[in-house]
Formats: C-alpha cells, structure tokens, sequence
C-alpha cells in the first residue's frame, strides 16, 4: 500500500511531460505507454522485493 503514491507521482509527472509535448503526438503516446508499463512493473516487483527485505532482516515470520 505503501508503494501507491509513488507510482501515482509518475503519473501526475506523465500527465504533465504529456502536456509539454503535445505538439508530438506520437512521443506523447510512448511516454505514456513506457511510464504506465514501468509504473505496473515496478508495483509487483517492488512489493516482492521489500516482502523478501523484510524477511532477510528478521521482521516477518515466514
């Protein structure tokens, strides 16, 4: 849960690099789809990875 705002911060910089770039469309929509896709990735990756921290540093019980 912890991780939401982070990607939602992307987002809000996508909208605003997008609106920059409106004079591009075909930039805007590959900025788009690259920083939505990162932003999904990065939300399943990160929560295994901070899963398998905590357990490494003793503070879970798995």
């Amino acid at each position: 849960m912890t991780l939401l705002p982070h990607s939602g911060v992307s987002l809000i910089f996508t909208g605003i690099i997008c609106a920059t770039l409106s004079q591009e469309p075909n930039l805007v929509h590959i900025v788009q789809g690259t920083i939505a896709a990162a932003a999904i990735i990065n939300e399943f990756i990160a929560v295994l990875v901070a899963k398998k921290g905590f357990e490494l540093a003793g503070e879970m019980n798995a």
